[in-house]
């Protein structure tokens, strides 16, 4: 039986791509974002991929109006940017089979939510630790 309002995390990538170059995404990922727009689904933004994103449009890497953004994710009842709490940290330790820290954040959030992260990352997919949408 599937959730009736299901809920997701986004990873950085995932949710850049959403905000700027969604024919990126592939078709399960962006039938989630779907459900996210139409207000079917909750979006939860951990911290960290807010300060990801800010990183990127310094870095130029992508083409981001970070001000839009925010307005974006700010604005829409069904998306929650998550604060970066100990819990989260604390649970890096039990995520070793992810190499990369910010992405061990990220799946903190999912895991303890226990719901499904958007992202194509091989390395958060193949680990296996948690489910994912692409």
């Amino acid at each position: 039986m599937s959730d009736p309002h299901p809920t997701y995390v986004t990873d950085t990538h995932s949710l850049l791509w959403w905000l700027t170059r969604p024919q990126k995404l592939r078709p399960a990922a962006s039938a989630a974002f779907a459900e996210v727009e139409a207000t079917a689904a909750d979006l939860i933004v951990p911290i960290i991929v807010i300060a990801e994103l800010i990183f990127i449009a310094e870095s130029s890497r992508a083409e981001v109006d970070l001000d839009d953004a925010l307005t974006r994710l700010q604005t829409r009842p069904n998306v929650h940017i998550q604060p970066l709490d100990l819990p989260r940290v604390i649970a890096l330790r039990t995520l070793t089979a992810i190499p990369e820290m910010h992405d061990r954040l990220i799946v903190a959030e999912a895991l303890a939510r226990q719901v499904r992260l958007i992202t194509k990352d091989e390395a958060i997919v193949t680990s296996g630790v948690v489910a994912t949408v692409w």
